[in-house]
Parts: C-alpha cells; sequence; structure tokens
C-alpha cells in the first residue's frame, strides 16, 4: 500500500538472500518487525540479531538492509518520510525512542510478548488493509507502535562493524541490481523496480550502471534478454517462444533489437547438436 508519504510492506517468502534486501539509504524513517525466520540487519555501523517479534527503528538517510541466511523471512515494514510526521505529530515520538536507543540513526528492540502482540496487529493494520480512507487512523497506530518501542522496548545489543568505503557501497548495490535483473529477467517491464526495491532513483542507478558498463540500465536488460533468447533459440526454442520467455511482448521489437545487436536474424541463429 503506497499513500501519501507512507509506503508499507508485508513480505513473507519462503527462501531470501541479502541481494534481495542489499544495504540501501532513502530519506523516510522506517519501522521493521520481524515476524517469521531469523535474519540480522545493518542499521548505519551496527549489526544486531532479529528474532520473531523484534522491531526496528531506521532514521531516514542511513544505510540499512537485512542480513539473511537463504531461510524463509517474513516482515512487516512501514516508511515515512520526515514532512509527514513532522505533519502528523510524530516527530516527538521518534524522539523519544531515539532517547531510549541512544542512537540519532536508531537502533533494534526487544519487546514483552503482551507488547509484541500489540504491534503487530497494529503494523497488520497498516500493512494489510490497503486503504486510502482512513490515513489518519495509520498515522495513529504509527505514534502508538513508536510509544510501546519507547516505552516497553528493550535495546538490543549490536556489533559495530567497520562502514564500507563508497566505493564498496556502490558495488554492492550494483551486484544486487545486476542479480535482481538475472532474476526477474522475463518479469520486468519498466524500471520502476529500482525505486520500489533498491530505494534509488533511476538516474543515479544509470550513474551506477555506466560508471561499471558504460550503458544505463535498460540497455543492459534489453542485451541480457537478447543473449538469453539466443541461447534458447540455439537449444531448440522458436523464436518466438523464446522472446516470450525473455520478457518481449513485441515481436517486431525483439527482431529489430536482435538483428542489431547481433547483426543477424533469429531464424540465423545456428542451433546446437
Amino acid at each position: 500500500m503506497e499513500l501519501i508519504g507512507l509506503y508499507t510492506v508485508h513480505k513473507n517468502e519462503k527462501s531470501s538472500n541479502e541481494q534481495s534486501y542489499p544495504v540501501h539509504r532513502h530519506s523516510s524513517h522506517e519501522i521493521l518487525m520481524l515476524i517469521r525466520g531469523n535474519c540480522g540487519v545493518l542499521v548505519s555501523d551496527t549489526e544486531y540479531e532479529l528474532r520473531p517479534g523484534d522491531t526496528v527503528l531506521i532514521l531516514g538517510n542511513e544505510a540499512h538492509g537485512l542480513l539473511t541466511d537463504g531461510g524463509p523471512v517474513e516482515f512487516l515494514t512501514v516508511q515515512f518520510i520526515p514532512k509527514v510526521f513532522e505533519e502528523a505529530g510524530l516527530d516527538g515520538m521518534v524522539e523519544k525512542v531515539i532517547k531510549t536507543c541512544g542512537r540519532k540513526s536508531g537502533a533494534a528492540f526487544t519487546l514483552e510478548d503482551r507488547v509484541k502482540a500489540v504491534v503487530n496487529t497494529m503494523l497488520r493494520r497498516i500493512c494489510d488493509e490497503r486503504s486510502d480512507t482512513d490515513v489518519g487512523m495509520y498515522f495513529t497506530y504509527i505514534r502508538s507502535v513508536l510509544y510501546e518501542i519507547a516505552r516497553n522496548g528493550t535495546v538490543k545489543k549490536g556489533i559495530n562493524v567497520k562502514k564500507n568505503s563508497a566505493a564498496e557501497e556502490k558495488a554492492r548495490l550494483y551486484n544486487a541490481v545486476t542479480d535482481y535483473i538475472g532474476a526477474n529477467l522475463d518479469k520486468i517491464s519498466d524500471l520502476s523496480f529500482i525505486e520500489h526495491v533498491f530505494h534509488y532513483s533511476n538516474s543515479y542507478i544509470n550513474k551506477l550502471f555506466r560508471a561499471f558498463l558504460g550503458i544505463p540500465v535498460w540497455q543492459y536488460i534489453t542485451m541480457k534478454r537478447l543473449d538469453l533468447a539466443r541461447n534458447l533459440i540455439a537449444e531448440g526454442s522458436s523464436t518466438k517462444s523464446a522472446a516470450l520467455r525473455c520478457g518481449f511482448g513485441d515481436y517486431s521489437v525483439f527482431y529489430k533489437s536482435f538483428v542489431k545487436h547481433f547483426g543477424l536474424p533469429p531464424s540465423a541463429v545456428t542451433r546446437k547438436r
């Protein structure tokens, strides 16, 4: 659900990896509650081990990401931009949480079972009801969640880790984006996944790809699709089937792109014996 200044996600996956939730930054504050599975979370320069029911507050513009082991994971997360939490009167509650944990970047908290149930219920309502008609109620829930964290949360002990250099962060982000593209090559229809999955602008990721490869993101996606299509044709797939399997909905676009990239039509690909 995405409202003005409020973005919510309920993820429930059978398996996960760090490439799915790479270290990133965004201007929004974020509340995350782990529902199922075991994983870690990096907040700025501190790594926390999470158990179901643990809740994390991450302040805007701080580097953060989930550290998963490939197992199942389920979590609820709510992001809200600074302007919104000020207008909704949430800035005071955020300050109380910061005072509790003593960290301006945010921290992970353990909650008592009673409080876990309350926070879980409120976050589920925000994430799952998906209604734009009662935005004020959602901010009431967020205020209550922050209140419970500040009043009843116990700050988890974290491990200080060395901050990656800017070059290392860029390389990690680049690898995460290329891994995502490889896993979703037939599903990507535009570049909206960049903001929704990685929380970066298209222009930033395009600059990143130009620095690493000399080409923009969409050109990289097209080249990957064409390479895969050529392999599929060589293995016996029809040209139209290969085009569809690689995400080309329009065969004429596929044909022209193929000829431009390889210098020959799809039908001229030599089949493997």
